[in-house]
């Protein structure tokens, strides 16, 4: 793994060196490297975490240049307007997002209610495209931002790529005004999706996140007033895989062979039998109703 340095860590909410292996799993997306980076679940408190994983510097590997570009497509304004949809109505609040990339979606926000103030933070991009935005470049601990300053704080997807989350849940603690709101996306570590789909994103998804972990979280940092919601609608984020990916290994496949185009006539036939299953069972949206979807949104308030 050229340029790819690896580290040992302790579990980010009780410091447990201990953990159990869920499974491995390469960069099946770019490939840098075949490496099958361990999901590991802390035997303390359940946390399921990337361990090892590449450190700071090393994750730029797995980003490519234009992992932001594009945001202001129709495909994401949708995507705006299904998250706008967990938000209190905006009148004239100060917003934080999070992660916010170039800032189309705060754009979006700020194009319907013009009234309110957004901010954004995003240590990746360079700028954000609108001049009304207050961006800072930076990590959020890094952005000296004022505390008790924001009504809403939001991050969607983005704290299952930090290497910290606890910082970041004691930073939006400080920058929420009394009795504001922070709502957020993660992916959901006890979804078929996040256990048996191999539908994380790894290794940049560094964390994967319950309810309980959450709890967890809310209660060591002062939130209260939790409320959880479960979607498969802002991406494929069903159990869909888990069938194709158990039969393909059932006879013999492995990330190798599948890297390597090694993948024989019966393999083949297992997975196409699978993806007809997984299109069959995951057809409906049964798992968000049965809180075991692929996405939990959050929301916390202060």
């Amino acid at each position: 793994m050229n340029n790819i340095l690896l580290e040992h860590i302790d579990c980010d909410f009780c410091g447990c060196k201990k953990y159990k292996t869920r499974y491995r799993k390469p960069d099946n997306w770019l490939w840098h490297t075949q490496y099958e980076f361990p999901v590991v679940e802390c035997i303390n408190c359940g946390l399921v975490y990337l361990n090892p994983r590449p450190t700071q510097e090393s994750m730029a590997n797995f980003y490519p240049k234009d992992y932001h570009e594009d945001r202001n497509t129709e495909s994401f304004k949708l995507r705006y307007q299904r998250q706008m949809e967990y938000l209190p109505k905006l009148d004239s609040q100060v917003i934080l997002d999070i992660g916010c990339a170039r800032g189309d979606y705060l754009a979006f926000l700020k194009a319907c209610s013009p009234n309110i103030e957004v901010v954004g933070v995003d240590y990746f991009s360079e700028q954000v495209n609108y001049d009304y935005i207050e961006f800072h470049k930076n990590t959020l601990p890094g952005s000296n931002l004022e505390n008790e300053r924001f009504d809403i704080i939001t991050a969607w997807a983005v704290f299952e790529h930090l290497h910290e989350p606890s910082i970041y849940f004691k930073e939006v603690f400080k920058l929420l005004k009394k009795s504001g709101k922070f709502i957020f996306l993660v992916t959901n570590s006890e979804s078929l999706y996040g256990t048996h789909a191999y539908a994380e994103d790894i290794p940049r998804h560094t964390y994967h996140f319950s309810e309980k972990s959450l709890n967890n979280y809310a209660e060591k940092f002062g939130f209260t007033k939790i409320k959880y919601f479960y979607e498969t609608k802002f991406w494929d984020a069903s159990g869909r895989g888990t069938f194709h990916y158990k039969l393909m290994e059932l006879f013999g496949s492995t990330w190798e062979k599948r890297f390597l185009g090694n993948t024989s006539s019966i393999q083949k036939i297992a997975g196409k039998i699978g993806g007809k299953l997984d299109n069959l069972i995951f057809k409906t949206n049964w798992e968000a109703q049965k809180r075991k979807s692929g996405i939990l949104i959050a929301e916390f308030t202060k």
